[in-house]
C-alpha cells in the first residue's frame, strides 16, 4: 500500500495519487510496482525488507548522496490482544521528500494525520514531518511505559497488600485459574503477567535505543541544514525525552525482576506449606499405625489377645498417640 501526503490548510492531506507538492510517501508492505513509483518520485533507492533487517549500525544509519537512510525499531500491538512485536521502520529523508517503508502498522503512523491536523504548521516539510513522527513515536513509548507501571503497581498490591491475587483490581478473565493448572493457579497468572510486562519492556528499550541513534544521526546530518533553531531545539527535546524514558525503562525492569523473584518466593512458600501439612499428617498418624501394627501380630504369647478390654484399650492407645503429638505441635506453634 502506498499513500501520498501533501501539506494543506488543515495539516497533511492524504491522497492515493502523487501530486507535485507531495512531501511524504508512506509505503506499507509495498509491492515492487509501488517501490518503483516511490523511487521515481523521490529520486531515491527504496531499501528491501532484508536490508532493513540488518542489525549493524552502519547498515541502519547512512547517507547516500543527499538522502539520509535511517532505520528504527518501533513496537506495535502493545495494546492489543496479540503479543506485541518489534517492527523495523525505515525513514528516507531528502530535502523535498520523506519516504517511510514499513511492514507493520504501528499506532503512531495511524494517528499521525490527526496529530498534524492539530498542528498543521509542524508538518509542512519533509524534515518537520520526520520530527513530528519521532515525537509521536516517543510519546507512544511513554504511554506504554505508564501502562506498564500501572500493571506493576496492581501486581505489587495483589502480592503484598491484598493477600490474594484474585482480589486485585484487574480484569477477571486475565486472572481466572486454569482447571488443569498445577500448583497455585493465582500465582501462575501473576508470573504470566509479569512475563508479558517484562517482554514488552525489553522491546521498548530496544526501540528507544534505535530511535536515540536515529535522532543523533539526523541532528548531525541535517541535509542542507534546513532545520531552524527552534526545530533543532525540538530534536534536543526528543533526545532528552528518550534519555528520561530509558532511565524509566531501566527502573521498570528492576521492578519486574523484583516482582518475579517475590512471586517465585511465594510459590516456594506455598509449596512448603503443602509439604508441611503432609509432614505433620505423617507425624500424627505414625504412632497409631505403630500401635495397630503391634496388635495386629498373631503370636500365641500375647496376653492382650484374650483380654476382655484389649480392643477398647488398643483404640484408646491409638487416639492418645495421635492427640499427644498434636497438642505438642500446637504448643510449639507449628500448626
Amino acid at each position: 500500500m502506498i499513500k501520498f501526503f501533501a501539506p494543506g490548510e488543515d495539516g497533511l492531506q492524504q491522497s492515493d495519487v502523487a501530486t507535485q507538492n507531495v512531501v511524504w510517501i508512506d509505503l506499507h508492505a509495498p509491492t515492487p510496482e509501488e517501490e518503483t513509483l516511490a523511487e521515481q518520485i523521490a529520486g531515491v533507492d527504496v531499501p528491501s525488507r532484508s536490508e532493513m533487517a540488518e542489525i549493524e549500525e552502519t547498515a541502519r544509519l547512512y547517507k547516500d548522496g543527499e538522502a539520509l537512510y535511517m532505520t528504527a525499531v518501533i513496537v506495535t500491538g502493545a495494546s492489543g490482544s496479540r503479543p506485541p512485536v518489534s517492527a523495523d521502520v525505515t525513514f528516507v529523508l531528502t530535502r523535498r521528500h520523506l519516504v517511510t517503508i514499513r511492514y507493520a502498522d504501528p499506532s503512531p503512523f495511524r494517528k499521525f494525520a490527526a496529530h498534524c491536523a492539530m498542528q498543521p504548521g509542524q508538518c509542512g516539510t519533509s524534515e518537520l514531518i520526520l520530527l513530528s513522527l519521532l515525537e509521536t513515536v516517543v510519546a507512544r513509548v511513554a504511554d506504554i511505559l505508564e501502562t506498564g507501571d500501572t500493571t506493576l503497581d496492581e501486581l505489587s498490591a495483589a502480592l503484598f497488600q491484598n493477600g490474594d491475587v484474585e482480589q486485585a483490581s484487574l480484569k477477571p478473565a486475565a486472572w481466572r485459574p486454569s482447571p488443569s493448572a498445577g500448583g497455585p493457579p493465582n500465582l501462575k497468572a501473576v508470573l504470566r503477567k509479569i512475563g508479558r510486562v517484562g517482554a514488552l519492556e525489553a522491546k521498548l528499550r530496544q526501540s528507544l535505543l534505535t530511535v536515540s541513534r536515529l535522532v543523533g544521526f539526523f541532528r548531525q546530518s541535517d541535509p542542507g541544514k534546513g532545520l531552524a533553531l527552534e526545530h533543532l531545539a525540538r530534536l534536543v527535546e526528543i533526545e532528552r525525552d528518550i534519555r528520561s524514558l530509558s532511565e524509566h525503562s531501566a527502573q521498570q525492569s528492576a521492578s519486574v525482576s523484583f516482582l518475579l523473584e517475590a512471586t517465585l518466593g511465594m510459590i516456594d512458600i506455598e509449596q512448603n506449606e503443602i509439604i508441611k501439612v503432609f509432614s505433620i499428617a505423617a507425624v500424627l498418624f505414625l504412632p497409631p499405625t505403630l500401635v495397630g501394627t503391634v496388635y495386629g501380630m498373631n503370636f500365641d504369647n500375647m496376653p492382650e489377645l484374650h483380654w476382655t478390654f484389649g480392643y477398647p484399650f488398643a483404640l484408646l492407645l491409638m487416639v492418645a498417640s495421635t492427640v499427644v503429638p498434636y497438642v505438642w505441635l500446637k504448643r510449639r506453634g507449628w500448626l
